[in-house]
């Protein structure tokens, strides 16, 4: 690794100085980031990223290298989340993101974090594995789907009224009143924290029952949260109202809320065969899978 380079907490970089770090970290990542300033920024706010508790590696006055750290509770204890870990392709090779890491978590120990937590594609053999040399151990397999749902907005309506709900608009993002319909615990970026921390407009939908008399029953059988883009947070059927296409009717209602018809689910938990059957018969499918590691600090 350069000697010359040093490392800082990134409390006090401006936004546009990370901004340009992360798109020339990620210029030739293997999903393309198309991701605005704005969008950037709100991506941190919604996963709890600290400036105080992320690291970079400075060359000079330029960040080569960061590891943006999100703060919060994981299972219990205090837990950081890398939200985003990037070298600049001319540092790459140097031993840096090793150097970064163990700077990371020397900071993290610091301050008081138990856990450190984090997701990397399944096909970046090279990061696991410098991963795994850390101390990270693998949790769960999750899949991140997407597609386009053909005719979105008469979709939603065949579905909904072949289970008998009608989807209407939540009060209410309070995800957590819901947990106890999960079979999975969501990702942190999907987490009740998440979306309470969110500065995005979200569409919260349920699906209430209809009774043979009209009437509308008073507490959903299905939720979903989502950006209005379509790129959903959480989405769980009541126990006892499950295979009868609720959750369909649920998430095909969201992707009617964009202008074609997407949908966007990352981080289903990959043995999660109801939800991505459910997202399957609409379309929607798998496209890359990604583990959950943890780290004890």
């Amino acid at each position: 690794m350069n000697s010359k380079l040093r490392f800082a907490t990134l409390a006090g970089t401006p936004g546009e100085t990370l901004y340009e770090a992360f798109l020339d970290a990620f210029s030739d990542y293997a999903v393309p980031i198309t991701l605005t300033y704005e969008e950037f920024i709100a991506m941190h706010t919604r996963r709890g990223v600290s400036y105080a508790a992320s690291v970079g590696a400075f060359d000079g006055d330029r960040l080569v290298g960061f590891i943006f750290n999100g703060e919060g509770e994981w299972e219990g204890a205090r837990c950081a989340y890398d939200a985003g870990t990037g070298i600049a392709p001319a540092f790459r090779g140097r031993g840096l993101s090793k150097a970064l890491a163990e700077e990371s978590a020397s900071r993290l120990r610091s301050l008081g974090f138990a856990r450190w937590l984090l997701e990397v594609l399944v096909e970046n053999e090279k990061a696991i594995r410098t991963y795994a040399g850390s101390g990270f151990l693998r949790t769960r397999r999750l899949s991140c789907l997407s597609g386009t749902v053909a005719d979105a907005a008469r979709t939603a309506d065949r579905l909904a009224s072949k289970a008998g709900v009608r989807v209407r608009r939540l009060g209410r993002n309070d995800t957590a009143r819901f947990a106890a319909w999960r079979e999975w615990e969501p990702s942190w970026q999907n987490s009740d924290a998440s979306v309470a921390r969110s500065p995005e407009r979200l569409v919260a939908l349920g699906a209430y029952e209809v009774s043979l008399d009209g009437a509308v029953a008073g507490e959903p059988a299905a939720y979903a949260v989502a950006t209005d883009g379509g790129s959903v947070f959480q989405l769980a059927v009541r126990p006892d109202a499950r295979r009868r296409g609720i959750g369909g009717a649920v998430a095909a209602a969201i992707a009617a809320g964009t202008p074609d018809g997407s949908l966007r689910y990352v981080n289903v938990q990959s043995d999660d065969a109801g939800t991505i059957g459910l997202l399957a018969s609409l379309g929607v499918a798998a496209s890359r899978d990604q583990w959950e590691m943890v780290r004890e600090l």
